[in-house]
């Protein structure tokens, strides 16, 4: 008995045990660290003071545009639906092939809207049926904006009275560029205001914590004289103007700033 008692004594001194030991002590705190996600986060995460400012920045900058879209159709009235299908077919075949004529691709000519429907007059509260209307509109994509007065002298040419325009959009195809333009006008902004806070303030500017952002393009308004002059009945044609202006890409963001 007491030989059994010796070996044990000398087992749980010897070095193999401590080292058993530690190693069932690292595995152990291990184990506590990953089921607890706060001792984690305490550790991956910088701690704030809990003293920011909140500030908003602006940014702007404009560009001109090199997309014009035109959404524009025929509108016929007959007695019956054959007959102002027809005419509406006729009319709308005619119209998008001056489209194609002005190098505008079929990929770029997608139809938007065809309706038939009654139209009623009202006498002495009785319904009489005046006939059918057909509309038919397609948007127009002109990549080339120098051919676009033509685009539009050409169309209203085609459709005749029946044509209709309804609008006039001009876009830039890729605001990527102005968009870093204005993103970092935006955060310059930010920053400044944040700086004279901090300075009326007394306190110190820290490091940004979170920063979020908005943007957005604004598009110049189209006259409504613009459709009007395309559908001029004049002996010598003359053409339509069109001014393009510029488009303003502007991007607004938020920024938390921690306070030192």
């Amino acid at each position: 008995m007491s030989i059994i008692h010796d070996r044990l004594c000398r087992y749980f001194f010897s070095s193999n045990f401590k080292y058993c030991l530690s190693v069932i002590f690292i595995l152990l705190v291990l184990t506590l660290t990953a089921c607890d996600s706060n001792i984690v986060s305490q550790v991956l995460k910088p701690t704030l003071s809990g003293r920011t400012v909140h500030v908003n920045g602006n940014g702007s900058v404009s560009g001109e545009p090199d997309i014009a879209t035109l959404n524009l159709g025929v509108s016929i009235q007959r007695n019956s639906v054959a007959e102002a299908r027809e005419v509406a077919a006729s009319t709308m075949t005619a119209l998008i092939d001056s489209l194609k004529a002005n190098s505008i691709a079929e990929k770029d000519i997608i139809t938007q809207n065809f309706s038939i429907y009654p139209q009623y007059d009202y006498w002495e509260g009785e319904r009489k049926l005046r006939g059918y209307r057909v509309n038919n509109t397609v948007q127009a994509k002109v990549r080339e904006l120098e051919t676009l007065s033509d685009v539009i002298d050409d169309a209203a040419e085609a459709g005749g009275d029946n044509i209709v325009l309804n609008s006039i959009q001009f876009m830039i195809e890729d605001t990527t560029p102005l968009q870093e333009q204005a993103r970092a006008i935006a955060v310059k902004n930010a920053e400044a205001k944040a700086r004279t806070i901090a300075e009326a303030s007394g306190v110190t500017l820290g490091k940004p914590v979170t920063i979020t952002e908005n943007s957005y393009y604004e598009s110049p308004p189209i006259p409504y004289a613009v459709a009007e002059e395309a559908f001029a009945d004049d002996a010598a044609r003359t053409s339509t103007p069109i001014v393009s202006g510029e488009l303003t890409v502007t991007v607004n963001v938020t920024v938390v700033y921690e306070i030192e």
